[in-house]
């Protein structure tokens, strides 16, 4: 199902995205959206918390606003 609103940005550059969106694809407070733009189009999408190394989402350990997994910690603490 494809779902359409149409919203203004208000003075603040805010839009609000609707509750059937945000129930449609779990998005609660606190969630950190990811938001991309090119010449024609921004797009917005829940942003997944990934270890930068293999992307596997399993024991993360959050630093400096990146993620590490514990399988990928424990392979730079033996180098």
């Amino acid at each position: 199902m494809i779902y359409t609103n149409f919203r203004e940005i208000d003075k603040a550059g805010r839009i609000v995205i609707s509750k059937d969106i945000r129930r449609h694809l779990s998005i609660n407070p606190g969630d950190v959206l990811q938001i991309n733009a090119d010449d024609a189009r921004i797009t917005i999408q829940k942003a997944e918390a990934k270890c930068v190394f293999c992307n596997a989402q399993d024991d993360l350990i959050a630093f400096e606003g990146k993620h590490i997994c514990a399988a990928c910690l424990g392979r730079l603490n033996n180098r």
